[in-house]
């Protein structure tokens, strides 16, 4: 009996495990897609070059991941917000440095419509 009850024990905690690597896996997969149609997006609108291209990705990505972690982790929504602004203007800044003025004012008029783009990759549905 005990034994059953042990294999039992192990089953379910390797389905547990199973189950926490495939969310997981599925939320990397979705921020890698919003990364990618986003950045895919700027490149289009603002006409970067392969190597802005691979910056602006990479800065696109850890704002994503920023962005999904805190609203995973944080549940105080004053803290959560805050935490996003600060994420927001971490990658403002780095944007900024990365873009040309001409393609950074470009950038900010179509600010609004990149940021509803990445709330479809954030945001619980």
């Amino acid at each position: 009996m005990n034994k059953i009850v042990t294999a039992i024990k192990a089953t379910a905690g390797v389905l547990l495990l199973l189950l926490l690597f495939t969310t997981t896996a599925a939320a990397q997969n979705k921020a890698d897609e919003g990364t990618i149609a986003v950045t895919t997006k700027m490149k289009e609108q603002l006409g970067l070059n392969e190597s802005q291209y691979n910056k602006v990705l990479q800065i696109n990505k850890e704002y994503l991941n920023n962005i999904i972690k805190a609203k995973k982790t944080i549940k105080s929504y004053p803290t959560r917000e805050k935490k996003i602004k600060t994420y927001s203007a971490d990658r403002e800044k780095k944007l900024k440095s990365v873009l040309t003025d001409a393609q950074y004012r470009t950038y900010a008029s179509g600010r609004a419509e990149n940021q509803e783009l990445l709330k479809e990759y954030y945001e619980d549905k």
